[in-house]
This record gives C-alpha cells, structure tokens and sequence, in this order.
C-alpha cells in the first residue's frame, strides 16, 4: 500500500459496515498500564519480565472470554505505581475493578482467573477495589497500524481534555480499518471512525447510559458478530438509544442465517430478528501493513417481528 493511501480511508470509501465488527464474545478484560514505547505486538515486545508476560497470557488463556490491553498517558507519570484493571463486560452487572501496584512484579501473585471468579460469584468481597467510573481507551498503537497513530491521537487528546483520568490511550483493539477506534468499559462498547467532534458527546452519551450514534457503533463485545449486527438493527428500527433497553434472550444459527431475540425491558415484547451473513462484494487490505486483499462478512436484516411476552 502507498503511503498516501491509509486502510480506514479505504475502508469508508467501500462503505463498509462498521457494525458486528467488535470484539467477539469478549466479557472480561484485563487491562495493564504499561507507560513505554509500544511494537506492533506490545505484550510480547514490551521489556516487561518474560515470566510475567507468560503469566498474564496464561490467565488470559485460562479465562474465557478474556482480552489483556495495555494502556497509557501521554503525560510523564509521577512515581506513583501502576494501575491494573480487571473489566466484566457480561451484559447484566457489567463492573468494572481497579488495583494499584508498586511495581509489576505484583501481578504475579494475582490468580486472575480465580480473582474474575470470585468477582462474579462474590462481587462484595472487591468492593475496595470497585472502580465507579469509566475508562475510554483509544487505540494510538501506529506501530500496529498507521491509522491508529494519524486519526487516533487527535481524539484522545481532545478526549482526554474533556473526560481527564478516564481517557486512556490503548494497544490493538482489533479493525484498523475502523480507525479511529476505542473501546468503553465495563461495558465493552465499541467505536469506530470517530471524529475529535465525537469525543465530549460519546463521554456524555455514555454517562447518560446511552449508546452513542449508530454510524460509530461497531458493537458490544459479549456479543458473537452476527448478535451484534441484530442489536444494530434493532436500535436502528425502534429508535431507542438506552445502553440497557434490551437483553439477549437467544441466537442460533442455520446456514448463513442468525436468529436472534431480545427482551425490551421496557415492556417485556419480544423482539425476533432474522440477519443474513454474506461476503463483501468488496476486497481491501484489512491493515495498512497487509497489503493483500480480503473480502469480509457483511449482515443483511431479513427480517424484524415483535412478539408479546409469553405468558408466565
């Protein structure tokens, strides 16, 4: 690819959906500040010690579900230690944990899958470490992708200006062509082709308990793909922006076709939608670094009926 092209241009250009392109089925997140220069592969490029590394990645590999993040500021720190969060992004009672360490070298007496265990059978007993606000990560990883570092500084920093400490810079994310991308937790909410004029409204949506415009909305990451890409087009068609409007009742899927349902929890009706997943008729390079081209799932609503809830 040449240097004036960018992957995320071309990717808006081909009108790509944006939607069903989160994370898929991610609901736990653990999440490393790791103030340093960041590779392309940052967990395994970075200088911390070998046998921490192969500790977090066993966790995360021992957790289902689970992502591990780094993060950071871009202002020099202070001396005062390191922060480390534990995310739940089931889609009821989504949580979010936050532990201060001296040094690194902390985590490795945490037994994280037994710690993101406890947390959701016995959530009372992390209550010191319960961490009431959000955190904005914007991926500004330009040595994984280019896109990240052009479009995604200018919306953190006009981010950051807006929402301080709860905006954070972040490693891959998943979709450079998206750029610029960020994910909300706990909640797990995905966005893309953010603009630095969508930054002080998305913080608001989100504190108000919304989601914010569809035309950003790349999903929620508890969802497989397809479920993401119904929940777009429910909100799409009934107009209802409240993060917490509806809940999952069931998916399946026959051949290239996912049923889905969903509970409005407004009034109970149960909501069926039926989402073809096709190839793109389009190819482009998935990253600025892949020059190959791929063709990539796209989702055609067939069909939206609402039902009565059945009687108890």
């Amino acid at each position: 690819m040449t240097q004036d092209i960018y992957c995320s241009l071309l990717s808006q250009t081909a009108g790509e959906q944006i939607y069903g392109t989160a994370g898929n089925g991610t609901d736990v997140w653990f999440v490393l500040e790791y103030p340093a220069v960041w590779g392309a592969k940052a967990m395994e490029e970075s200088k911390l010690d070998d046998a921490l590394k192969e500790h977090l990645q066993q966790a995360a590999a021992a957790t289902p579900g689970s992502r591990l993040q780094l993060i950071k500021r871009s202002e020099s720190r202070n001396g005062s230690g390191f922060s480390f969060f534990i995310g739940l992004s089931q889609e009821n009672d989504a949580a979010l944990y936050r532990f201060q360490l001296a040094d690194f070298s902390d985590l490795a007496a945490m037994d994280l899958p037994g710690m993101v265990a406890d947390m959701r059978a016995a959530p009372e007993s992390y209550a010191a470490h319960k961490h009431e606000e959000p955190l904005f990560l914007v991926c500004t990883n330009g040595s994984r992708d280019r896109c990240c570092a052009k479009f995604g500084v200018p919306v953190y920093l006009a981010m950051a200006a807006y929402a301080g400490d709860q905006v954070w810079q972040t490693t891959h994310t998943g979709g450079h062509r998206f750029a610029p991308t960020m994910i909300v937790l706990p909640h797990g909410l995905y966005y893309g082709r953010v603009s630095v004029e969508d930054a002080t409204p998305l913080v608001d949506s989100y504190n108000a308990g919304d989601v914010y415009a569809l035309d950003r909305y790349r999903g929620r990451s508890c969802y497989k793909a397809p479920v993401q890409a119904a929940e777009y087009y429910l909100r799409e068609e009934t107009h209802q922006q409240s993060l917490d409007a509806f809940s999952l009742l069931d998916a399946g899927q026959q051949d290239d076709v996912w049923t889905c349902r969903f509970r409005s929890n407004g009034d109970d009706l149960v909501h069926e939608l039926f989402v073809f997943t096709e190839e793109s008729e389009f190819v482009n390079p998935q990253s600025c670094h892949k020059p190959a081209t791929e063709r990539v799932p796209q989702f055609r609503l067939l069909s939206h009926t609402v039902h009565a809830p059945t009687p108890a």
